[in-house]
């Protein structure tokens, strides 16, 4: 026999075991993890909305539109109302273009960037409203209340859960006593259940008037409409739009009818359960879920307006002609195109229109992924939330994550940012994310390390655009017209307040005060240093003893490691130690961050960037930490 087939078959019989084992060993690993997968419940929404998922709500142009008809339906059948609304604006002469400006005030409101533009646009109401005995406080929340009911009810109708519904109605009644400074802080209605009761008390909800009064407008809006143009004429020269038109005005209209036939009590149960529109709030919750990556162009905010105007040619002067009334002419009214990539004054661009102040140039960073980059993270991310909800069942294993933001200055450079302040800004956006990934998960408590005392070090050039940003960030978030409320949130700052800038401090300490009653718990870490965080601990627990009457010597040889523990930033606001750390940006150190806290604190890293984190990422980390087994030591 040939020697090489000898040694080759007993090669062979060498390493037969040795294969049999690994394809065991993988056997088993597969099985595993088929056995994980089917007993996973796929949970494919966070318990609490992410903030850059919130354009499902007033990014969809096709619903708003139809929660302006039902808005104006609802005002129309108040007999006060609707005298203020014949007197006072162009419904019974021209209908279409006061809706149109309706909805351009929703764009424009929605689409304001900064505090001090939604300021002028709240000024510029007072104003409109001044010589109009009827707009008091009460008829600016019947006015707001009425858009509310209409938008919340509208997503209601097209599978939304009650939660959701609540959230968009604190969201727009939030600027119902805006428009007054007397009246600031005033109760409204906050809920669906209190803007049901509120609406009944103002005019007759579950009856067929405000449907009468909804045909009626249609009625009329048709009628004029016919008359400035030539269907025929505009279906040959833009059939495609002609067409998407047809469809949109058809899904407004007939959501508009069947939502205000669900208020009254002895209709719509049929039409409810009809399978075509079965098929449509499937779709519809579809489409809501990858808004910039398959939803049509004709169903954003962009499209429904550009529709209209590309319709009505004559309406093309409206949302124009309102910016200028309300800005004058320093910028011009762009509406963004269908990825979500559009212009607002002045020509920046920001990556979403319900986040403000969070502006950047999006052209070299991917806000919106691609349809199957978005589905596969999709599916990611409800696996992940699945294995947590089993994880956290019997009580959170994670009672406190810390997390350092690093990554940012890296981002800049790869993504070549024109400076290091657009990673910065992309960074903060993260937080929204990163807090709401956390909290929708079970964590109660988050603390995010922002700056040391050595970042501190660097120059004006950087420093001061970055101070600034981060007062803009608190005052935009915490204390502005889209704050952490509706997480529940409490923010507070740790580190060394003293070598922050006055300013900033006084943002920082009106933001604790305006959450100091809520549950969850951010902190962010601004010029915190582990060494002078276990430096001033040892200082304050000498400081305590001397005071209980010791001698130095004495309250040294006194001094325990717990009386340092009860000294910690976590310690005095009342929180459990940092007992999970995670660090992005692909460094595998904490550079002091917890330094006294993370004796016994699990750890896990991840190579993304912190501005490029994604979610599937951060819940496959903390899902690693959750199944730690934590020994203390023993």
């Amino acid at each position: 026999m040939d020697p090489v087939i000898v040694v080759l078959a007993g090669g062979l019989l060498v390493l037969l075991p040795f294969a049999a084992i690994t394809v065991s060993h993988y056997a088993r690993k597969l099985h595993h993890l088929w056995r994980e997968f089917r007993t996973t419940r796929f949970i494919w929404k966070n318990k609490y909305h992410s903030f850059e998922q919130l354009h499902s709500f007033y990014d969809r142009g096709d619903v708003l539109l139809s929660a302006v008809l039902i808005a104006s339906s609802l005002q129309l059948s108040h007999r006060g109302m609707a005298k203020a609304i014949e007197a006072h604006s162009s419904y019974k002469s021209d209908p279409w273009r006061r809706l149109t400006r309706t909805l351009a005030f929703i764009y424009i409101m929605i689409r304001a960037n900064r505090r001090s533009e939604r300021q002028e646009v709240v000024q510029w109401l007072r104003k409109i409203h001044h010589n109009i005995p009827l707009f008091g406080f009460e008829t600016n929340v019947f006015v707001f209340a009425t858009f509310a009911y209409a938008l919340a009810r509208s997503h209601e109708f097209l599978g939304g859960t009650p939660k959701e519904a609540d959230k968009i109605i604190k969201g727009v009644m939030g600027m119902a006593d805006m428009l007054d400074p007397k009246d600031y802080g005033r109760k409204v209605p906050g809920t669906m259940a209190e803007i049901k009761e509120y609406l009944r008390k103002q005019l007759p909800l579950d009856s067929n008037i405000p449907l009468e009064k909804f045909l009626e407008t249609i009625e009329l809006q048709k009628v004029c409409a016919d008359q400035r143009s030539n269907n025929l004429g505009f279906f040959l020269t833009r059939p495609l739009s002609s067409i998407q038109f047809a469809f949109l005005i058809k899904f407004a209209i007939t959501l508009s009818k069947k939502v205000l036939t669900q208020s009254t009590t002895c209709h719509g149960q049929g039409f409810m359960n009809s399978p075509v529109w079965w098929c449509i709030r499937k779709a519809h919750r579809f489409v809501a879920v990858f808004h910039y990556s398959a939803c049509p162009s004709m169903l954003t905010f962009d499209g429904t307006l550009e529709l209209l105007i590309a319709r009505y040619p004559n309406l093309e002067d409206v949302p124009i002609g309102l910016y200028r009334e309300i800005f004058g002419t320093k910028g011009e009214f762009t509406p963004r195109n269908p990825a979500g990539q559009g212009l607002r004054k002045g020509g920046d661009t920001e990556p979403g229109s319900h986040i403000p102040g969070m502006e950047v140039d999006e052209r070299p960073i991917p806000i919106f992924p691609g349809f199957w980059e978005e589905a596969i993270e999709l599916v990611k991310c409800s696996y992940y939330r699945g294995r947590l909800l089993e994880e956290f069942r019997n009580g959170p294993p994670i009672r406190h994550l810390g997390v350092v933001m690093d990554g940012n200055r890296r981002y800049s450079r790869i993504r070549g940012l024109s400076s290091v302040s657009e990673g910065h800004k992309v960074g903060a956006f993260k937080i929204l994310q990163v807090m709401s990934w956390a909290f929708s998960v079970g964590i109660e408590n988050l603390t995010l390390w922002v700056l040391s005392p050595d970042n501190l070090k660097r120059g004006p050039g950087e420093l001061d655009p970055l101070f600034a940003m981060i007062a803009h960030y608190i005052n935009e978030m915490v204390v502005g017209d889209v704050p952490f409320s509706p997480l529940n949130v409490r923010f507070r700052v740790t580190g060394d307040r003293s070598i922050l800038p006055d300013k900033l401090n006084r943002v920082i300490d009106e933001a604790e005060a305006a959450t100091a009653n809520y549950r969850f718990n951010l902190q962010l870490g601004i010029g915190y240093g582990g060494h002078s965080e276990a430096l001033r601990a040892t200082k304050m627990a000498l400081g305590a003893k001397i005071k209980q009457g010791l001698s130095s010597d004495e309250a040294i040889a006194a001094l325990t490691e717990g009386d340092i523990s009860q000294n910690t930033y976590s310690a005095q606001l009342g929180l459990p130690r940092i007992d999970s750390l995670f660090r992005p940006g692909g460094e595998c150190r904490l550079s002091g961050f917890a330094l006294w806290e993370s004796q016994h604190a699990d750890f896990a890293f991840a190579d993304e960037n912190w501005p490029a984190l994604k979610q599937s990422t951060f819940l496959r980390s903390v899902l690693d930490l959750s199944k730690r087994s934590r020994r203390l030591g023993g």
